[in-house]
């Protein structure tokens, strides 16, 4: 007889058999369904403005996301089990009330820096009075200009991440192009922070990360950041969507991301940030950097313990 349990159990197996196909086919995620434009800062596939992204992709996208957000946890331990996905507030009681946004290919890949959309970001988490961790791209963020505004947000507080060199997968790149890329990055980052001390945190782009890329992670004592909170934003035009998706996920410890606006790309992720940082006050809920949850984790008898080859 199929029981109630049976059923509820059926359900969870196929909807997670979806998700996991999908964020691991082209199709779904990139693919020919995407149009694009051709920019030369830009990937071809990415959706630069709202209508490079075709309505069927936007659809497929939406549900794909949508169903992730529901068993975000679950799914990702699955798929990154050797990286920070989030923090377990039962392990760690210190991170009540926190979660950590992040923002990905920081800060602005066009080189008019009329362009930038820094300032117009850094005014949005001032008013919010929240912190959030910036994965660094090196080629996104280097030049006079961009590095004064990098230092502001600094200055206010946010924390840099390490995003690699390029805005590329290295998945497929030797452990040398690998160290090289991520090394240029730390060293940029250490040179913006003042310190001597390089980041803790990489992200691997497109969250491609391979045997050799986590080798060399564990050599350095970096720890691959990934996140429970995700609504495929850069391939979404839609804030309420996105901020929707990601706050459905949000709770104690989690991990958010978005990624980085400028005119004329991505601009809906202004919009989407107000909404996101709106929405977690509302849940009770403040952004932090890393770091500070990291602290946090480890204050009040925390039982959880970030190991260099992933998450303990």
């Amino acid at each position: 007889m199929f029981t109630f349990t049976s059923k509820y159990t059926a359900f969870f197996v196929i909807l997670f058999t979806f998700v996991y196909a999908s964020v691991h086919l082209p199709y779904f995620s990139h693919g020919p369904l995407q149009k694009g434009t051709k920019q030369k800062w830009k990937k071809d596939e990415d959706a630069g403005v709202a209508s490079d992204a075709s309505v069927l992709a936007v659809f497929i996208h939406k549900l794909q996301f949508f169903c992730l957000s529901l068993i975000s946890r679950k799914v990702i331990k699955l798929i990154y089990p050797t990286s920070l996905n989030f923090y377990d507030e039962e392990k760690s009681p210190g991170v009540a009330g926190l979660v950590c946004l992040t923002i990905d290919d920081a800060f602005c890949r066009q080189d008019d820096k009329n362009m930038s959309l820094i300032g117009k970001v850094k005014d949005i988490l001032k008013s919010s009075q929240m912190k959030v961790t910036f994965f660094t791209t090196l080629k996104y963020s280097q030049g006079a200009w961009r590095e004064r505004e990098i230092k502001k947000l600094i200055s206010d507080g946010h924390e840099l991440g390490n995003h690699c060199a390029d805005d590329c997968e290295y998945d497929t790149h030797s452990a040398q192009a690998f160290e090289a890329d991520l090394t240029a990055t730390s060293t940029f980052i250490q040179k913006l922070n003042n310190s001597k001390k390089p980041p803790k945190w990489f992200r691997a782009p497109s969250g491609k990360l391979s045997p050799t890329m986590q080798t060399v992670l564990h050599e350095k004592g970096i720890v691959n950041v990934m996140l429970d909170c995700y609504s495929n934003d850069p391939h979404i035009p839609d804030a309420e969507y996105i901020s929707s998706t990601v706050l459905r996920s949000a709770q104690s410890g989690s991990i958010l991301c978005i990624h980085f606006p400028e005119i004329g790309f991505r601009e809906w992720e202004i919009e989407a940030l107000t909404l996101i940082l709106e929405g977690l006050k509302e849940k009770g809920l403040r952004s932090v950097t890393l770091s500070e949850m990291e602290e946090a984790a480890a204050a009040e008898g925390g039982k959880e313990k970030i190991l260099i080859e992933g998450m303990g």
